[in-house]
C-alpha cells in the first residue's frame, strides 16, 4: 500500500470516528436518562438512592467496593435528594447528565465530590458554606444594620451563581428564586414580629385541645414559667429538636416551668403517634392546621418557633432560641430565678 493510499485510510477512519463522536454526543443531548455513577466509603446499608417529590431511584452497592451506577429517565430538570443510610444531599440534574460522585459517609456532606455537574457541586459547596458560616441573628438586628448583613450573608452564594446564569439557567433561576424567598421571609417576619407584644407586655392568649379533648389556654399557666414549642409531626427541623428539649425538660423536671407543646398538624393520628412514639412529655395541643388566629397573631411563618414567657404570663421571648442552642438555658435560668 502506497503512502496516499494509507493517508486516505487514516482519513476515512477519523471521519467516521468523528460521525461516532458527534452521533454519540448528540445522542446523549437528546437522551432523556441521567446517569450518575460513583462510590461510597463506609457505606451504611447496601443501597443508595435518589429522591424526588413524585418518585424513588434505589440501587444498590457492591458490598466489596461500595461502587454504584443507576441510570434513569426524568422529563425535565429536576432536584433530588440523594440519601444513603440516615444521611441525605440534594442534587439537580438535568436530560443526559453523566455524574460521577464520590462520599464518605463517615463525613458525609464534606467529602462529598461530584464531576459532571457544576450544579451539584455548587449545592454540596453551599451547604458546608452554610454549616461553616453561622446564620445571623437577622430578628435581632437594628433597621440600621439588617441591610448590610443580608447583603455580606447571601452576597457569596450570588457570586458563586453567577457563573451558572448562562451555562444552566433553569438552576439560577431557581436558586435565586430561593434567596430572594428567604431574603423576603427575613424582612417581612421582622415586620411582623414589630407588630407584637414586646417583653414584659401581655401575650395573645390562645386555646386548644390536648388529646383528651380538654380546653387548654396559655392564660392556665400563669404561676409558672412557659416555654411553648410549635412544631409539626412532618417538620424535619422540629423532629430534630425534641432530644434537646426532653432532655431540658429532664434537667428542670423540679422547676416552676411548662412545657407546652403546639401542633400545627391536621392529622391528629400522625401526631398521637409521634407523641407516643417520642414520649413526649409536658402538655400538648393541637391547632388542626396552619392557617389559624394563633399563626397569625404570633407572626408564624416557619417552624420550629419557640417563645418564652415569664411566670406572670407577660411575654419573655417569641422568637426564643431553640432546645439545641446554648442561649436557651441561661434564659430559663434567668425567668425560674425571678420567679423564685
Amino acid at each position: 500500500m502506497n503512502a496516499k493510499s494509507r493517508i486516505t485510510l487514516v482519513l476515512i477512519a477519523a471521519f467516521f470516528g468523528c460521525l461516532y463522536f458527534f452521533g454519540t454526543e448528540v445522542d446523549r443531548l437528546n437522551s432523556k436518562a441521567v446517569k450518575i455513577s460513583g462510590v461510597v466509603t463506609n457505606p451504611i446499608g447496601d443501597t443508595i438512592s435518589f429522591l424526588s417529590r413524585d418518585t424513588s431511584f434505589v440501587t444498590t452497592l457492591d458490598t466489596v467496593t461500595g461502587m454504584f451506577d443507576i441510570e434513569f429517565d426524568i422529563d425535565s430538570t429536576m432536584y433530588l435528594s440523594l440519601k444513603q443510610g440516615s444521611e441525605t444531599t440534594r442534587m439537580f440534574v438535568s436530560q443526559g447528565d453523566d455524574i460521577q460522585l464520590s462520599l464518605n459517609t463517615a463525613e458525609f456532606d464534606e467529602s462529598i465530590k461530584y464531576t459532571g455537574s457544576e450544579a451539584c457541586s455548587y449545592l454540596a459547596w453551599s451547604y458546608l458554606f452554610g454549616e461553616e458560616n453561622a446564620w445571623p441573628k437577622f430578628f435581632d438586628l437594628s433597621d440600621e444594620e439588617i441591610d448590610s448583613v443580608i447583603t455580606a450573608y447571601f452576597d457569596p452564594y450570588k457570586e458563586k451563581l453567577a457563573a451558572f446564569e448562562e451555562s444552566n439557567p433553569d438552576f439560577y433561576q431557581t436558586q435565586i428564586e430561593d434567596i430572594d424567598g428567604t431574603v423576603h421571609y427575613i424582612v417581612s417576619t421582622r415586620e411582623a414580629l414589630a407588630k407584637l407584644p414586646k417583653q414584659g407586655e401581655d401575650p395573645i392568649d390562645f386555646t386548644f385541645q390536648d388529646r383528651e379533648g380538654h380546653d387548654v389556654s396559655l392564660s392556665d399557666f400563669v404561676g409558672s414559667v412557659v416555654l411553648v414549642d410549635v412544631w409539626a409531626t412532618w417538620c424535619g427541623p422540629c423532629v430534630a429538636e425534641i432530644p434537646f428539649l426532653k432532655q431540658i425538660e429532664e434537667d428542670y423536671r423540679d422547676e416552676n416551668i411548662t412545657f407546652l407543646g403546639v401542633s400545627v398538624d391536621n392529622d391528629t393520628l400522625a401526631w398521637e403517634t409521634m407523641m407516643d412514639e417520642k414520649e413526649l412529655h409536658g402538655v400538648h395541643v393541637i391547632t388542626g392546621g396552619w392557617s389559624t388566629q394563633f399563626m397569625e397573631d404570633y407572626a408564624i411563618n416557619g417552624i420550629p418557633r419557640f417563645m418564652l414567657f415569664d411566670a406572670e404570663g407577660k411575654v419573655f421571648d417569641l422568637t426564643a432560641p431553640r432546645p439545641s442552642f446554648d442561649e436557651i438555658r441561661p434564659m430559663l435560668d434567668s425567668l425560674l430565678g425571678d420567679a423564685e
